[in-house]
């Protein structure tokens, strides 16, 4: 029998068979019969599946011809130009393409809202837990460090220059058989030699983002990152720990450089600002963070949480697309228009960006900016000057040594609170005030913003000194919180002006095309000027104590009031040409047109 026949059909068959049975006709006649019903049940059968499959075959057709519509309807004019120049190209390319497009539509596109507005605010801070990863690696030294040695901040004693940590305090190094041995001069090269790797790796980040794309250099920076971890935790001495905090550092500078662009390049215009500041929200967020895991006093759990923040990059950030602007400048047409679309949603109409996008770069291709160039002009000389300026006094107020060494500052100043709970307060007032600044950022002026800013940083540290040599003559209360209230005002005026502003000036008093380059050189600057402060803090304490260190900081951020006076132009609201005509006419003096009167003599 056909295996068409269905149950339905066979109960039917049965109960025509009992029907002719007790109508009382003969054998032969009921088997007749019953193999005439069957012949027309599975007649019927064959009829109504090769109908299914006719429908089917017509539905499957009508899918795929929706689909090479709307494929068709996508493709710009000059893409399609483009494909029609690689036509002689072998097939295998063209699949390969094809496969790339299918996997950008696959991107997880957070419930693709139709504004785009949510996709970019997530995409931003996915792409910014770099700078969560930066943070931690700043944090480090302020939870470790008192694993690892005792009395940093105090002079060594001549009897015991050398300082060791027994194996009842944990510590990252530390065995069972073995303890780790630091002197306080080796303590401050495992803090600082992350700026000096950050130095390194701001340089050419720029240069190699330009070449093989924003989103790949940004991605496999996490991979030197977890290796610097690695170190760490495995290495058997001193040398080890330098080793691991270069190559985070590394990692920590490229950082620094390579996300702004990323962010540049996918965000709408009025929401660049807000979202230019996410790097330092989530760089504060993850000093916080590594101040919290501080609690942990099992040094393999506080190395493995380190680790885990830019595993948790390269698994969020993989699944986002590459810069639109740096798809078009390779000639990706199809899947530069595929990733805009993604960040701008689909009520957005992106054709005129698009053609906006592309004009920039051809104007920016004839272009080609060198460093040297940098100093070609008297505007953007003299912008390089007060990019320059500004990071000076930036690091020159302390602010790494405090970050740093938050944990042992606190232990020094024995304040009412364990210092790790203080570190973890001065922590959140970081972060508060960072977020905080993003608003303020839009209705204050920045110079204004900056003179405030390094005013109250500066009383706050005159401050703390005068508290510290009252400390030291028996004048002061044994315990009190001034200066857990002195340094979270002093991180919090820092966060609110002197730490985004210089950062954010850099796309504002440079023209576009030069910009990035003078990001480079601005950022390798700054973790030259962070390395030499966070180094050499320690031997500044170890010669005129706490007090007078902090002195000097107070007076840095002074200086750094009369500097924004005198040399930083007002930013916020003016145009570009406006700036660099004020640079230009700094120290000009202003012409003066004298007229001569002439009486003219009429004969008589």
């Amino acid at each position: 029998m056909s295996m068409h026949l269905s149950v339905v059909d066979a109960t039917t068959l049965t109960f025509l068979f009992l029907f002719v049975s007790l109508k009382k006709k003969n054998l032969s006649a009921v088997v007749g019969e019953c193999t005439r019903e069957y012949q027309r049940l599975n007649d019927s059968v064959t009829g109504r599946m090769e109908g299914e499959n006719v429908t089917r075959t017509q539905v499957t057709w009508d899918k795929e011809k929706k689909v090479d519509e709307q494929s068709t309807s996508t493709v710009d004019v000059e893409a399609t130009a483009a494909q029609q120049q690689q036509t002689q190209e072998p097939e295998k390319k063209n699949g390969a393409n094809t496969k790339k497009l299918r996997r950008l539509d696959t991107v997880p596109d957070i419930k693709r809202d139709t504004s785009g507005i949510t996709t970019q605010y997530i995409a931003t801070g996915i792409v910014n837990l770099g700078a969560f990863a930066a943070g931690v690696c700043v944090a480090w030294s302020s939870s470790a460090l008192p694993l690892l040695t005792n009395g940093l901040f105090e002079p060594p004693s001549p009897t015991r220059d050398v300082i060791a940590v027994e194996n009842t305090t944990p510590s990252i190094l530390s065995t069972e058989h073995s303890k780790l041995t630091l002197t306080a001069s080796e303590a401050s090269w495992v803090a600082s030699l992350l700026c000096l790797g950050a130095l390194w790796g701001a340089g050419p980040a720029g240069l190699i983002s330009e070449y093989f794309g924003r989103k790949k250099t940004l991605l496999y920076l996490a991979l030197p990152l977890v290796v610097s971890w690695i170190l760490v935790a495995s290495s058997p001495n001193v040398y080890g720990l330098y080793v691991g905090r270069f190559v985070g550092g590394v990692a920590l500078g490229a950082f620094s450089v390579g996300i702004p662009p990323y962010i540049e390049d996918i965000a709408e215009k009025h929401i660049l600002p807000t979202l230019a500041n996410f790097y330092h929200v989530h760089f504060s967020c993850g000093v916080l963070f590594g101040y919290i895991i501080g609690l942990v006093e099992n040094s393999s759990w506080l190395t493995v949480l380190c680790a885990a923040v830019p595993t948790a990059f390269f698994v969020a950030f993989i699944f986002l697309p590459e810069s639109p602007a740096y798809l078009m400048s390779q000639g990706k047409f199809q899947e530069s228009k595929a990733a805009l679309r993604y960040f701008r949603g689909i009520d957005n109409d992106i054709d005129g960006e698009f053609r906006e996008i592309k004009e920039r770069l051809r104007s920016s291709a004839k272009i080609r900016v060198t460093f040297k160039e940098l100093f070609g002009t008297r505007s953007t000389a003299k912008a390089l000057v007060v990019s320059f300026g500004l990071m000076i006094f930036q690091q020159m107020s302390g602010i790494f040594p405090v970050l740093f060494y938050a944990k042992n500052i606190f232990e020094t100043f024995a304040i009412g609170l364990n210092p790790p709970s203080a570190a973890i307060i001065l922590g959140f007032c970081f972060v508060s005030s960072t977020y905080f600044s993003t608003m303020l950022l839009k209705v204050v002026r920045r110079r204004v913003l900056l003179m405030i800013s390094f005013a109250a940083m500066a009383v706050n540290l005159g401050c703390l000194g005068i508290f510290y040599h009252l400390k030291a003559s028996n004048l002061s209360p044994s315990s009190t919180w001034v200066p857990l209230i002195t340094l979270c005002l002093f991180v919090s005026f820092y966060a609110s002006g002197v730490g985004p502003i210089p950062w954010l000036m850099l796309r504002e008093i440079f023209p576009p095309h030069m910009t990035r380059r003078a990001t480079a050189l601005t950022a390798g600057f700054h973790w030259l000027l962070a390395f030499a402060v966070t180094k050499f803090y320690q031997n500044l304490v170890d010669m005129v104590k706490h007090g007078w260190t902090l002195w000097a900081f107070s007076i840095t951020c002074i200086v750094g009031i009369a500097f924004v006076y005198f040399f930083v132009p007002e930013t916020k609201d003016r145009s570009l040409q406006e700036i660099q005509n004020e640079f230009e006419g700094i120290h000009k003096k202003r012409k003066h047109t004298h007229v001569i009167e002439v009486e003219s003599v009429s004969e008589a």
